[in-house]
């Protein structure tokens, strides 16, 4: 999960699953913090930020579907000092 050049993430599930969305719009979020969790049959993913971020939007609610690749949010990382 690369930043764009205006600093948004985009976190993706890598596996099929049902997902859990563990952060809340306009939330910071900080590293090792599980922000979202997709799991599948026989797979559990835990998805987290490399760098402190603030959660710009959820496209997914908590018990959708998904496919691996399925964008679940944007984050935007802070600048830190």
């Amino acid at each position: 999960m690369l930043p764009d050049r205006q600093g948004l993430v985009r976190v993706r599930a890598n596996i099929d699953g049902e997902v859990e969305i563990r952060a809340h719009l306009g939330e910071a979020v900080v590293p090792r913090q599980l922000i979202a969790i997709t799991e599948g049959d026989e797979q559990i993913e835990s998805l987290s930020v490399r760098k402190t971020s603030i959660v710009e939007s959820i496209l997914v609610k908590t018990g959708a579907e998904v496919t691996a690749g399925t964008t679940l949010m944007v984050v935007r990382e802070v600048e830190e000092d």
